[in-house]
């Protein structure tokens, strides 16, 4: 495998750009290579308990080949997702969950190695592979819900109410049976209503995190004064938008990935992303509906980095907890940032913003106020949890 990235890495060198280190455009190549090799021979080794000619197993739905690029890079976080869950189980059931599905081992074999009976072996491996469904939702005979991360992307603007119909549904469907969704999607129904704005002809944005899970909800306002002659103009292309337009362009950093973006009713706009730089891309608007005097655009961003930090806090310090977020627009704007902390939190206290908000199922840290172009927004703040 050294051998295969080393000579990857040679014959592309000649389209490496010297504005980062030689070390990261490396490994991805590394990464790359190892994230396809095991996607393509390990199905045998981890077969999460179910399969049939009807239904996959977990393993073999979440590492799919017949997927589109989107979907590829979806379900690569799924399996990065179902490794993350098998860190956190207790540390007999994780080396029995590694013995049995990665070295292929059998009951007996377990038994004796870890010393313990077989019923042992067989009822804590099987409550490992329940809990283990019951996070990603798939249920006993194997069958299929939709994923929570196809799912996330439409609960705040079903919350907000601007969502289309088909799309409401859907939501619907999911929340009934997943109450990690329908907690998110009361706290936003709580949160949303005390939310206050800037005037319509000042620019509004917020900011929801949960940091728990890496999602992140965002909602922009801006004017466009010559609206009616974009709305024209798009309706002559069918909404569809040439590149050299780089109409809603915004950019992000490299630690979250935008997910979608809706306007003011809830259309889907759809965004093509760029590299902007190591740290930084871009997107704008590929096709887009309708346009609105004062648009606003609804963003959803999957936030790894938020995600992985609230992680590695968790395991430094399991009872406490500290968060900050900070952001800077780059123009004069009523600005809010909100991040989810749990609704058993206690002893929260706020080094920075405006205080907090229970909305039953979730609580908000969160800071408002206005600011200049050159202002940044931050907030600040710890809580205990007894788990």
């Amino acid at each position: 495998m050294l051998q295969e990235i080393m000579l990857k890495a040679y014959k592309a060198y000649d389209d490496y750009i010297e504005n980062g280190t030689f070390k990261s455009w490396l490994l991805r190549i590394a990464s790359n290579y190892l994230n396809n090799y095991y996607s393509r021979n390990s199905v045998e080794c981890l077969s999460l308990d179910y399969e049939d000619e009807e239904f996959d197993s977990l393993y073999g739905y979440l590492s799919s080949d017949e997927l589109s690029p989107e979907e590829k890079l979806i379900h690569d976080e799924l399996i990065s997702s179902v490794m993350l869950q098998i860190s956190k189980l207790p540390e007999k059931q994780r080396q029995m969950i590694t013995y049995r599905y990665f070295y292929d081992m059998s009951i007996e074999e377990i038994s004796t190695k870890m010393n313990i009976p077989k019923g042992t072996v067989k009822s804590a491996t099987h409550y490992a592979i329940e809990t283990l469904k019951k996070h990603f939702n798939v249920d006993t005979k194997g069958e299929k819900f939709m994923e929570c991360k196809e799912i996330y992307k439409y609960l705040f603007i079903y919350a907000n109410g601007t969502i289309q119909p088909d799309h409401k549904k859907l939501v619907e469907e999911h929340i009934k049976t997943c109450p990690k969704c329908n907690d998110i999607v009361v706290a936003l129904q709580k949160l949303i209503p005390t939310m206050v704005f800037a005037q319509e002809d000042e620019i509004s944005y917020f900011c929801i995190s949960m940091p728990e899970i890496g999602l992140a909800y965002t909602g922009f306002r801006t004017e466009f004064p010559n609206y009616e002659e974009i709305q024209k103009a798009l309706d002559k292309v069918n909404g569809n938008i040439p590149d050299s337009d780089m109409i809603m362009s915004s950019g992000f950093t490299k630690g979250c990935e935008m997910s979608a973006r809706f306007d003011n009713e809830g259309n889907e706009i759809v965004m093509k992303v760029y590299e902007e730089s190591e740290t930084h891309r871009r997107v704008k608007a590929s096709y887009m509906k309708k346009v609105f005097k004062y648009f606003w655009c609804y963003d959803v961003y999957e936030n790894h980095s938020i995600m992985e930090h609230f992680i590695k806090q968790s395991k430094e310090a399991p009872n406490l907890y500290y968060g900050s977020y900070n952001n800077q627009l780059g123009s004069q704007s009523k600005s809010a940032l909100y991040q989810a902390i749990p609704k058993e939190a206690e002893n929260i206290r706020i080094k920075r913003g405006n205080g907090v908000i229970d909305c039953d199922t979730y609580k908000f840290a969160y800071v408002d106020r206005y600011v200049t172009e050159e202002e940044t927004i931050r907030l600040e703040y710890s809580y205990l949890l007894n788990k």
